[in-house]
């Protein structure tokens, strides 16, 4: 099967099922493997836009549990009594006053499906993903409880590495994972991330900038 009957066949597939995108099933995939979303958990989805994530998070949290999604662009309302979505830049968006006014001290799961601008030119992309994540890391150790789980997309490019290896420094267990319903031609995989090790940290926070770009 060629890359472009795969979009086409996992398009039609959400199309038909009612999801928004056909990345439902990358994270559908991944949670069938990992088990890592529960019942009456509260998660935060990070490049929620259009919201095919949290359309299946929605269905597996249940009406005790709570989505929260951001994304820089809007997303179209849901209609589900679990999800929240915030229209925001996640390299500045101020995080605590998300969880203070939505009664939320922590969350239990975070993915993030965002995919940084690529140019094409080497040093610009690492700079990009290097930025990105930064901002990312910054959000998971602020929100994310011990013992919680992360999620996130990533490519295999120059930052691939320092990004893995930071990350084993936050969690038990990094594992890299590619759903089938990624192009077999994309560097796109997923850093399974399980078991933060520490408490998140105390707001006002900075996280340093150490990574190299």
């Amino acid at each position: 099967m060629n890359r472009h009957d795969l979009k086409d066949t996992f398009f039609k597939k959400a199309k038909k099922e009612g999801y928004r995108a056909r990345s439902i099933y990358k994270l559908k995939e991944i949670q069938e493997k990992f088990g890592i979303i529960k019942r009456g958990d509260r998660v935060l989805d990070l490049g929620c836009s259009p919201g095919s994530f949290l359309q299946y998070i929605s269905e597996i949290i249940g009406e005790n549990g709570l989505a929260i999604g951001i994304d820089i662009l809007p997303t179209p309302s849901l209609n589900k009594k679990n999800i929240i979505t915030i229209q925001g830049d996640i390299k500045n968006i101020k995080i605590e006053t998300i969880l203070t006014s939505h009664l939320v001290d922590s969350f239990d799961v975070i993915t993030c499906d965002i995919a940084p601008n690529l140019t094409g030119i080497r040093e610009t992309d690492d700079k990009n993903i290097g930025e990105l994540f930064f901002a990312i890391k910054a959000i998971v150790e602020n929100t994310l409880k011990k013992n919680g789980s992360f999620i996130v997309k990533s490519f295999f490019s120059e930052a691939f590495k320092p990004i893995q290896q930071d990350l084993k420094t936050l969690f038990k267990k990094v594992t890299i994972y590619k759903p089938q319903a990624s192009r077999s031609s994309s560097s796109e995989v997923y850093l399974i991330c399980l078991g933060k090790i520490r408490d998140p940290l105390p707001f006002p926070y900075q996280t340093g900038h150490s990574f190299p770009v």
